[in-house]
């Protein structure tokens, strides 16, 4: 059993079939995908669905699902999710398409299936995997816990406290290291776009970055982390 994580696959699924293909996922391996799986790519609605069908890809809610929900839920926000920049038109079409029971399965999973934070152990180290922030608390938070979604949203922006910037100064604390999508890591200081960003800091935490640009089609990657075998692998 391996323990793979994704991000910010943006409807890219092709892509993400490749991958699965090249680290050779089985059903007895795990992988989280730390939301922004919709949005700007060809093929968010069947991504989801292949998701929905693999019991063993856990989804993360992202911002960019955060912002279809809302839409869904006639949500008042200052996010605009049907823009050019933000991608969710072809979403919102494809989805239209579905059958009401297709349409409510998939909102479901998003609104009822989808994690916020997790934390994983695996051989020694700890690991808080969220789509863009620190949580302090250091526990397991799961989107169908939450009534109201503008409380999360922060978090999913990687606003304020959420930020990554934030992560350093957080006070000292046991190891864990951080891993996060949502910022394309070619913006972050000392980044290298098409690879995953990787930084410690004094105060025990680290950050592992692993958007690594799928979203810009052929000129992006798609990054996948192996926490077991601490390798990483690329499209």
């Amino acid at each position: 059993m391996s323990i793979y994580v994704m991000s910010d696959i943006h409807g890219l699924y092709d892509r993400y079939l490749q991958m699965l293909e090249l680290i050779r996922f089985s059903d007895e391996d795990e992988l989280y995908i730390l939301g922004d799986m919709i949005d700007r790519g060809p093929d968010s609605i069947p991504l989801l669905l292949d998701m929905m069908d693999r019991k063993n890809v856990i989804p993360f809610l992202g911002n960019h699902e955060w912002m279809m929900l809302a839409y869904l839920e006639g949500m008042k926000t200052q996010y605009g999710w049907l823009t050019p920049y933000s991608g969710g038109m072809s979403t919102l079409a494809d989805f239209n398409e579905l059958d009401e029971d297709m349409r409510r399965a998939v909102y479901e999973y998003l609104r009822y299936e989808t994690c916020l934070v997790r934390v994983l152990t695996i051989k020694g180290m700890d690991y808080m995997l969220s789509h863009a922030g620190f949580i302090p608390e250091r526990e397991d938070w799961y989107t169908e816990e939450v009534d109201d979604l503008n409380r999360v949203s922060d978090l999913l922006f990687g606003n304020g406290p959420y930020s990554i910037r934030a992560i350093p100064e957080q006070p000292e604390q046991p190891p864990m290291a951080c891993v996060v999508g949502h910022l394309e890591t070619g913006r972050i200081a000392g980044g290298t776009p098409g690879k995953i960003f990787t930084r410690s800091f004094t105060n025990g935490l680290s950050l592992i970055d692993i958007d690594t640009g799928c979203e810009y089609g052929e000129n992006g990657v798609l990054s996948c982390l192996c926490l077991d075998r601490k390798r990483v692998f690329y499209i």
